[in-house]
C-alpha cells in the first residue's frame, strides 16, 4: 500500500478504525473521515501508535448532512492529487432521528451520504493509476425478504428500526452494482461485503433503554458471545483484503464475506431496482448542483 491514499468514513471506532491501522501499517496514507473531531483526534494517536506510521490524518465529515458531505468533498479534491482506495464504513443502527436534510437517518447516512461522498470524489479516483471504492454492507441485506421501500423511501409512517436498517444495507449493494456498471472499462472498482457480526460501539443503539438487559445478557452469555460474535479487529478482515490484494485489481461488483467472494440476496441483484435507486439517489442529494460546487475551485 506504500504511495497509496486511502480514505475510511467512520474510522475513529470499530471495524474502521481496525482497517485504518492494519493499512497504514502496510504503508498507505489513511485519512479518517469522521463526524466527531474530539474522538477521532483520539483515535488518530492510537492508530499511529499501533501502526508505526506517522502518515495519518483526519477529515471532519457529517453523513448526515449533504453540506458536511460537499464541503468535505470540495477540501479533498482542492488538496490531493489522487485517491486510491475509499472505504464507506460509516453506519448508524437503531436510531429513530432524521438527517439534517430530513431524511430516515439509516437511508441518509449508510446509503446517500456514501453515494454522495463517492460520486464527488470519482474525479480524483480517476486520477490513480487504479482504484478501488469497497462499501460495508451487511448480511442483514438479505433479511425477512426485504425489498427496497419504494412507495414510502423516508419511511414517513411507523417503522421498525432494524428494517429500516436493512433496507440501507440492501441500498448499499444495489448502489454498488449500479456503479460497478457505471465504471465499467475504467480504472476503478467497486465490491460491498458483510463485516460479519461484530461487538462495535455500532449497536449501542439496538436497545435503547433496555441497555441493562442486554448488558446483563451478554454477562451470562459471554462464552457463547465471544465464539458467535467477532471482535472488531476480525471483523475489519475483508475491508483490509478488498483493499490490498492485488488478485482483486480487476474484480468489481461482487459480495464479499469472510475474504471470499459469495452470493447476494435476489434482491439486491436487480438491475432495474439498482437504476431506479440511482435516479433516485442523485435526486435526494442534488447530484448535478454538489459536482458544480465542488468542481468550481
Amino acid at each position: 500500500m506504500d504511495g497509496k491514499t486511502v480514505i475510511i468514513t467512520g474510522s475513529n471506532s470499530g471495524v474502521g478504525k481496525h482497517t485504518a491501522i492494519e493499512l497504514a501499517k502496510r504503508g498507505a496514507h489513511v485519512i479518517l473521515a469522521c463526524r466527531d473531531r474530539k474522538r477521532t483526534e483520539k483515535a488518530l494517536q492510537e492508530i499511529c501508535k499501533l501502526s508505526g506510521s506517522n502518515n495519518v490524518e483526519i477529515e471532519i465529515v457529517d453523513l448526515a448532512s449533504l453540506r458536511s458531505i460537499q464541503e468535505c468533498a470540495k477540501r479533498l479534491c482542492g488538496r490531493l492529487s489522487k485517491l486510491d482506495v475509499l472505504i464507506n464504513n460509516a453506519g448508524v443502527m437503531m436510531t429513530s432521528e432524521k438527517s439534517a436534510d430530513g431524511y430516515e437517518i439509516h437511508f441518509a447516512v449508510n446509503h446517500l451520504g456514501h453515494f454522495l461522498l463517492t460520486n464527488l470524489l470519482l474525479d480524483l479516483m480517476k486520477n490513480a493509476p487504479s482504484a478501488r471504492i469497497i462499501n460495508v454492507s451487511s448480511i442483514s441485506h438479505a433479511f425477512l425478504n426485504i425489498t427496497m421501500n419504494w412507495d414510502d423511501i423516508n419511511f414517513t409512517k411507523p417503522y421498525w428500526k432494524f428494517n429500516a436498517y436493512s433496507h440501507s444495507k440492501l441500498a448499499n449493494i444495489l448502489f454498488t452494482n449500479e456503479l460497478a456498471r457505471r465504471l465499467q472499462n475504467t480504472n476503478i472498482t467497486t465490491n460491498s461485503l458483510h463485516p460479519g457480526l461484530v461487538r462495535t460501539e455500532v449497536i449501542r443503539n439496538i436497545l435503547g433503554h433496555y441497555q441493562i438487559i442486554l448488558n446483563t445478557l451478554i454477562l451470562l452469555l459471554t462464552p457463547i458471545w465471544y465464539c458467535l460474535i467477532k471482535s472488531p479487529e476480525q471483523g475489519a478482515q475483508t475491508s483490509i483484503y478488498l483493499a490490498s490484494d492485488r488478485r482483486l485489481d480487476h474484480v468489481t461488483g461482487k459480495y464479499f464475506k469472510e475474504c471470499k467472494e459469495c452470493s447476494s440476496s435476489k434482491t439486491s441483484l436487480d438491475q432495474q431496482a439498482a437504476k431506479r435507486l440511482w435516479k433516485l439517489s442523485e435526486e435526494m442529494t442534488h447530484l448535478d448542483d454538489a459536482l458544480k460546487h465542488v468542481r468550481n475551485n
